[in-house]
């Protein structure tokens, strides 16, 4: 495959970048993201052209106030797969970062199928870092009857300043991040103010419960988007108190019904403790299970250097 070349993508490549193919199963993310990758300064998205087809997509990001590179959206068409194209991307990518000073850390998230596919060769090269449950529903909103938030719990509503408050106080921390790091809608983020974009998005909802000792105790982050199944609802759960879960769910499902009454996948990110209380939580509330087959989100770190 000699006739090919790698240039930045732009935002007239989208139908073309969009013809590559979904990669997630119908809960691709690309179509919403991309115009947001074209827009963050932080982003360069690349692509692989072999004549005049695109065949291979990448973005690539600086977080954690440079410190961090990761890579979102990788594809290659499906008829030029395993010819070396996603190798020749990445090798192209990496070399554009080399003299950038800052990069410490090469972070990436995968899930439990691709794991299994490539975990020889990502043992070699990197670290796993943490595990979570992923749980998938799809349904019509329309289907499933209007739910009563209960009012024995206070959830508070969490914006960019209260999110600070949680990284700065050292008990919640310990309790909701591990190792000091956030993960939202399948990004790796250190708990820093900027990449509180990349936290807190627009559409997004977050709620926070307290414990008996005052200290925030489950902090959930539901994260909207658009995708072939519908809206794809991503509910990444911090901490581990199982008694205020289902109030989270509740007005995270209600909130949802604000923004449609159509075709939803809903996904629950968590820790392994708490899996099966979600998953009891989400079937008592007439939500039915999603056959997918990725089940776990897996979480990946190695020097960059």
């Amino acid at each position: 495959m000699s006739d090919y070349h790698i240039r930045r993508a732009t935002v007239d490549d989208f139908d073309r970048v969009m013809a590559i193919g979904d990669v997630y199963g119908g809960i691709d993310y690309l179509r919403h993201h991309y115009p947001l990758f074209m827009d963050d300064p932080y982003a360069q998205s690349y692509v692989y052209v072999v004549g005049e087809e695109i065949v291979g997509f990448c973005t690539s990001f600086l977080v954690d106030d440079g410190l961090t590179f990761l890579v979102r959206g990788s594809r290659v068409k499906k008829d030029f797969q395993g010819q070396g194209v996603y190798g020749r991307l990445m090798k192209h990518v990496y070399a554009e970062y080399k003299d950038v000073d800052s990069i410490q850390y090469d972070a990436m998230t995968t899930n439990n199928c691709n794991f299994e596919a490539k975990k020889d060769s990502l043992r070699k090269t990197h670290t796993e870092i943490s595990r979570k449950n992923f749980l998938n529903y799809h349904f019509k909103m329309e289907d499933i009857q209007p739910l009563t938030p209960p009012t024995d719990i206070i959830l508070e509503e969490v914006n960019s300043s209260a999110m600070m408050s949680l990284f700065e106080d050292n008990i919640t921390r310990e309790k909701l991040f591990p190792g000091d790091k956030i993960i939202i809608d399948w990004v790796p983020l250190r708990l820093l103010l900027s990449n509180m974009k990349y936290i807190l998005a627009p559409s997004s909802l977050a709620l926070q419960s307290r414990g008996d000792d005052t200290h925030v105790s489950l902090l959930t982050v539901g994260t909207p988007m658009q995708c072939e199944k519908g809206i794809r609802y991503s509910l990444d759960v911090f901490g581990s108190d199982g008694s205020v879960l289902r109030h989270h769910i509740i007005r995270h499902m209600e909130y949802l019904r604000s923004l449609t009454q159509k075709a939803v996948v809903f996904q629950i990110i968590t820790a392994f403790e708490l899996g099966n209380n979600g998953d009891d939580i989400i079937k008592g509330l007439g939500v039915p299970p999603f056959d997918f087959p990725m089940t776990e989100m897996i979480y990946f770190e190695k020097s960059f250097r």
